[in-house]
């Protein structure tokens, strides 16, 4: 009779079987981690606080905000907005981190490029859009943050002027050429008056004119008033351009930056950090709770 042969000890064991163990595993630590809750959730509380404490460290740390808003462009005739630099997005951001405007800044402000540049901050506050057109009515907010104060105030401040510059080019230009035009209407109109007022003193003191000539003053007195009428409808519409260009196409600083002490982390970072760890260093602690405490009351 042949021997019968002894099953092999080294046969690797179904599959099922190791991920039947694995699940008995993963339920072991997660049972293990429910019967310790409080310690994990000490641990959270304990990280969340250290995050905090740390946050208010770091040194002195000031912040300055502006408000910008980039304008609104519109055609000549000031009923159809147009594309421009002010209506993107992103101009503002391009423009205050540019190397030709945080070289200018730091040389005024005294402060150095690079810690400048780090510290320069953007962030859209504000889009309305309106129903009359399609235009968009944004405002920006540039701020400055470093170990200044008061270069930190004046270094926003004279970028939100100088991105209000560089994006109000064609408005300026604009407005330019609607102050000219107002200025001419004006010497035109006060011309007009003179002759008016000649007009009429020619025709209350007139004695001894036929009245063919009483009838050409008076037309001719009629016709300047008529100019006159026509010109302080052209010079209101011109100044109602020029007020639109000047207080809506045109960018401007809405509010000025002044610096306020911050902490050097920000508070809601360093929670939320510290209470991850917190959680990690938690679940360890179940997980190694039960060989800590056995290995202390093991007698040496």
């Amino acid at each position: 009779m042949r021997p019968e042969r002894e099953p092999a000890r080294d046969q690797p064991r179904p599959l099922t079987d190791l991920e039947a163990e694995r699940e008995v595993s993963l339920a072991g630590v997660g049972q293990t981690i429910l019967r310790r809750w409080w310690l994990v959730a000490a641990a959270v509380v304990v990280g969340a606080v250290i995050g905090y404490l740390l946050s208010l460290g770091g040194g002195n740390v000031f912040q300055a905000r502006a408000t910008v808003y980039p304008g609104n462009q519109l055609s000549p005739s000031g009923n159809q907005a147009i594309q421009s630099p002010a209506t993107n997005p992103a101009t503002v951001g391009q423009v205050a981190r540019s190397d030709e405007v945080v070289q200018e800044v730091s040389r005024k402000v005294g402060v150095d490029p690079g810690q400048l540049r780090r510290g320069i901050s953007t962030k859209q506050v504000g889009v309305t859009q309106t129903r009359a057109t399609t235009t968009t009515v944004q405002l920006v907010e540039i701020g400055v943050r470093g170990p200044w104060r008061a270069e930190s105030a004046e270094a926003a401040n004279l970028i939100a002027e100088i991105v209000v510059d560089k994006t109000s080019g064609y408005v300026d230009v604009k407005i330019k050429a609607q102050e000219e035009l107002l200025a001419g209407q004006t010497r035109e109109l006060a011309l007009i008056e003179r002759r008016i007022n000649d007009y009429n003193a020619a025709v209350s003191s007139a004695q001894g004119l036929s009245q063919v000539e009483r009838l050409i003053l008076s037309t001719q007195l009629s016709l300047f008033e008529q100019q006159r009428g026509q010109l302080l409808e052209q010079q209101a519409e011109t100044r109602q351009l020029l007020e639109l260009a000047r207080q809506v196409e045109r960018g401007r600083v809405l509010t000025t930056a002044v610096a306020t002490k911050v902490p050097a982390r920000s508070p809601k970072s360093s929670i939320v950090a510290g209470g991850v760890i917190g959680l990690l260093v938690g679940i360890a602690l179940a997980l190694l709770w039960t060989p800590l405490v056995a290995s202390r009351r093991t007698p040496t």
